[in-house]
């Protein structure tokens, strides 16, 4: 498992590169951010995980960590459960993500999934 520290707006979470065998929550998903104990999880490449199919799996990964980096930084700001899940835009999350997106940079940046 490959561990690295991200400052997600002032907060410590940690980065995990990690196959189903060492996370058994990765049967079922391809990553997750867990709020309640600041880590964000993404599968690494894995004959037992089943997303071989796909022919670029580093670029692949690298979508999963900015998808769950994002919802580190909804965690953080206090977003997250003010989300209203309906069709089109939330200008409120436009604007937070604007503001918010030299930071966001520099953390993809640092985690090597900016690409």
């Amino acid at each position: 498992m490959i561990k690295q520290a991200l400052n997600i707006l002032g907060t410590e979470y940690t980065l995990c590169i990690a196959t189903v065998r060492e996370d058994t929550s990765l049967k079922e998903m391809d990553g997750y951010c867990d709020k309640t104990v600041k880590k964000i999880v993404v599968l690494a490449e894995d004959e037992d995980a089943g997303v071989t199919s796909v022919q670029d799996f580093a670029v692949y990964q690298r979508k999963v960590m900015r998808h769950e980096i994002i919802h580190a930084f909804l965690f953080e700001s206090g977003l997250h459960e003010n989300w209203d899940h309906k069709v089109g835009h939330d200008e409120t999350y436009v604007d937070w993500i604007a503001t918010q997106w030299p930071k966001m940079a520099a953390v993809f940046k640092e985690a090597g999934c900016d690409g």
